[in-house]
């Protein structure tokens, strides 16, 4: 089988969920940006399991297009529905090619939303055949989009497994690490002011406070200025992370819009206890509220202090509980996994799409 894939951006848990995919014998064509905002991804080696093809900027008119057709694809994967130089590349795939819409958006009734609802019918279920989604979040703006239950290929996300998790964690050790974790770019849909703010609230609420390691670039770095007890690292590459994550007391994820946000999924797999909001769509996989951690109202400064309290204040033996639960939860999704799946669902669905 060949499967191209329209990214618009890589990351290290993509290149692992596709090297496991490319290993069942998968051919690949992956078509991204050289370089996407407030990230430097070091040796992710596309090349290394992948035809790859990058641009930087824009596309030149009809090289996409060309990239894909040269490379002739059983299916193609696309991200962004909206994309010019991709929609003309789906568009001109001979009959008989799978075209599946890779999305994580989430519906949030809003007038744009509105508008694409009102065109789908020929802006998306005219070039598309099936759609790949994350959570039940997407999944329910798919189906308003004109997906019908059939057309979902779930789990389209996963963090990396080989790189992300740990050994059962003490409470004892958890609570000595005296650290929350923050890994995130700082701009303001993340959620890096509230964070600020919040830490600001719990730092001088709080008796004998934890610090704040933040992995991440971005504009509002200088929002954690002079605030006590906090460490910019700025952005660091995935097995500095998941050290980093290994080594914590709690993972904390602010965001004000997050469609999925796989950095959960990491930090649960690392036995992490958790506390984000619930605009992070993938939230309802791997938080359950009071069991390893909470999930409290985007932008709520004061929610978010609280709940960093309430961990802080937790004794090593509920410490403990909440990593096992966390640890548990993000055995739910694995790289493999993700590749044996898709492989399956391409497959099967190729075979109906070709009759």
């Amino acid at each position: 089988m060949r499967v191209a894939i329209l990214a618009t951006g890589w990351a290290g848990f993509n290149d692992a969920a596709c090297r496991e995919l490319a290993a069942r014998g998968v051919e690949l064509l992956i078509v991204t940006e050289s370089q996407t905002a407030d990230t430097a991804y070091d040796g992710l080696g596309l090349t290394e399991y992948a035809q790859v093809h990058l641009w930087h900027g824009a596309p030149a008119d009809g090289e996409v297009a060309a990239a894909v057709t040269a490379f002739a694809p059983d299916a193609v994967l696309m991200h962004s529905w909206h994309y010019a130089p991709y929609r003309e590349a789906i568009k001109a795939v001979p009959a008989g090619t799978l075209r599946v819409l890779w999305m994580d958006n989430v519906w949030r009734n809003v007038p744009k939303q509105w508008v694409g609802r009102a065109v789908a019918p020929w802006w998306v279920q005219s070039i598309f055949d099936a759609v790949m989604v994350p959570s039940d979040r997407t999944e329910f703006f798919a189906h308003r989009l004109g997906f019908g239950e059939g057309d979902v290929i779930r789990g389209s996300l996963t963090a990396d497994t080989s790189l992300f998790g740990s050994d059962p964690r003490t409470g004892a050790e958890i609570a000595g690490r005296r650290t929350f974790l923050a890994c995130q770019r700082l701009v303001h849909h993340k959620g890096a002011d509230v964070l600020a703010d919040a830490y600001r609230r719990y730092r001088a609420g709080t008796d004998d406070p934890w610090d704040l390691t933040i992995a991440g670039l971005g504009p509002m770095a200088d929002d954690f200025a002079g605030i006590d007890g906090v460490r910019l690292l700025g952005f660091q590459q995935p097995a500095d992370v998941a050290e980093l994550m290994r080594t914590s007391s709690a993972f904390v994820f602010p965001s004000r819009i997050d469609p999925y946000g796989v950095a959960l999924h990491e930090a649960a797999l690392s036995g992490l206890p958790l506390v984000t909001t619930y605009q992070v769509g993938a939230a309802p996989f791997f938080v359950q509220d009071g069991q390893n951690g909470w999930t409290v109202a985007s932008g709520d400064a004061a929610a978010l202090a609280a709940a960093m309290a309430r961990l802080s204040q937790a004794s090593p033996e509920r410490l403990e509980a909440m990593s096992l639960v966390s640890r548990n939860l993000g055995g739910r999704l694995t790289s493999a996994g993700w590749a044996a799946n898709l492989e399956e669902q391409l497959t099967w669905r190729l075979a109906a799409l070709r009759g």
